[in-house]
């Protein structure tokens, strides 16, 4: 047996994987493959060595993961903290009221990651594009739609008049949805409009907004 190849026995058997073999005596893994492959012994190592890698792997995604959550954390805690500075400064700007009393009548407030604002009436999702515009700084471009129809609504004459009338590219509108209960007929005349903003920081001000403003009246 070559020098070489015995002493690759003697890594293996120490529970050393092909890699660490290959750059310890510079032994290609192909040949490494080639001598072990009929050995079970060597097989056990591999599969001690798989199970190890997992666990190595999900211990440093868990590390990692826990690293980024601290990070988001104290991210958003500095959003919030401004959230209030920004409420001293615009609590008495008739658009920043009316924006929040918009959202808490008809925003939702359940999912973490964006603000959506739902309303059949075109204005009151102008001023809530307005506000947005002013005090989250969001660009209208940057807004998606959604529509709510029934199925005897026009598909793409409801999203003409939502793009009209809201100013926002239909290129901007994601796939309506259409109601196929019961009632088939439609109940509003161009159905009901969804305006989206995608954007974890802004839901977590809003939120933070809604809060103060709620004490703000009470």
């Amino acid at each position: 047996m070559r020098h070489d190849k015995e002493k690759a026995f003697e890594l293996r058997r120490s529970g050393n994987t092909y890699r660490e073999i290959e750059k310890i005596l510079g032994i290609s893994r192909s040949t490494l493959c080639d001598w072990f492959k009929n050995e079970k012994w060597s097989s056990h190592i591999k599969n001690i060595n798989t199970k190890n890698h997992i666990k190595a792997s999900q211990e440093r995604i868990k590390i990692m993961n826990e690293k980024r959550k601290i990070l988001l954390e104290k991210k958003y805690k500095n959003v919030e903290e401004g959230a209030v500075l920004e409420f001293e400064v615009y609590k008495n700007d008739p658009l920043f009221m009316a924006g929040l009393m918009a959202y808490a009548g008809e925003g939702d407030k359940r999912s973490r990651g964006s603000l959506r604002f739902s309303n059949s009436e075109f204005y009151l999702h102008s001023v809530f594009i307005r506000f947005s515009e002013r005090f989250l700084k969001i660009k209208r471009e940057n807004i998606k739609v959604w529509l709510l129809l029934y199925p005897d609504h026009n598909i793409e004459e409801s999203i003409n008049v939502w793009s009209e009338k809201l100013k926002i590219d239909k290129l901007n509108f994601n796939k309506s949805q259409v109601i196929l209960g019961k009632d088939r007929s439609r109940k509003l005349q161009y159905g009901v409009g969804n305006s989206i903003i995608s954007n974890t920081s802004l839901k977590r001000k809003m939120m933070k907004w809604l809060e103060l403003c709620k004490m703000y009246f009470d």
